[in-house]
């Protein structure tokens, strides 16, 4: 029986898995379609990649529901699914954790666009949205839940809030921005690392995605000056560097 993952993430590191979008779009799956519905629509893709981590040696996969909440779902007029999407996502990752001593991860996105400001107007439907995907993903029997690629830090608290109040473990994980290595009293990463320290809701703190291994270095080491708590870092693969004008 596995321990519980707070417990055992501050004895020793975890290995998260990796990217899920960009093994879909590997598979041949254009952006345009919804990557969440293929849960429903072709499990079999979705289960493949989750047992590729599995076989790989991961402790955490992290289910296939970042755009699973009703704001987001209403583009391809599936709104009225949140609930099988989700449902269907936990049991695709159960599936292929089998007996392997692998946390499930409920991944969920933020629902505001990228450049999106979240105004008081917003703030209900928003709640909502997050409350119907927490609660299908925590009645699955998820292990935690994942928040991760946020950029405005409300909304990220505003999901750690949902999250915690059905007992899940909560990751909060924003996306960091470029900034110079000595930009500490500037840097987002300290800023909402402060605020997120703070938060009774959050239990781990993360940065995911925005750079790769090394561009992210710099602002891990922001958020680390900020927090006791467990901090989980996912890059994405990373750009090219120009080296003697070469790429």
């Amino acid at each position: 029986m596995l321990s519980p993952l707070l417990e055992r993430i501050k004895k020793q590191p975890l290995i998260f898995d990796g990217a899920m979008g960009a093994m879909i779009y590997q598979r041949g799956v254009f952006l345009n379609a919804c990557y969440d519905e293929l849960c429903l629509t072709q499990p079999e893709l979705i289960l493949g990649i989750h047992c590729e981590y599995v076989e790989a040696g991961v402790d955490v996969i992290e289910t296939n529901s970042f755009g699973a909440n009703r704001i987001k779902l209403a583009g391809f007029g599936l709104a009225d699914r949140v609930a099988d999407i989700n449902c269907a996502a936990v049991r695709l990752a159960r599936r292929a954790a089998g007996e392997a001593p692998v946390y499930i991860a409920a991944s969920v996105g933020p629902c505001l666009q990228a450049d999106q400001p979240l105004t008081d107007e917003l703030l209900p439907d928003l709640e909502a949205a997050f409350d119907e995907q927490l609660a299908a993903l925590a009645g699955a029997g998820v292990d935690l839940a994942v928040l991760e690629t946020f950029r405005d830090c409300r909304e990220l608290q505003l999901a750690a809030r949902a999250a915690a109040r059905l007992g899940l473990p909560v990751l909060a994980s924003f996306v960091p921005l470029e900034c110079p290595p000595d930009a500490e009293l500037n840097s987002r990463e300290a800023a909402w690392a402060g605020m997120l320290d703070a938060d009774g809701n959050v239990d781990m703190i993360g940065l995911n995605c925005g750079m790769g291994p090394a561009e992210i270095l710099h602002p891990l080491q922001r958020v680390l000056r900020r927090t006791a708590k467990p901090v989980v870092v996912m890059p994405n693969a990373g750009g090219g560097n120009e080296i003697g004008g070469r790429i």
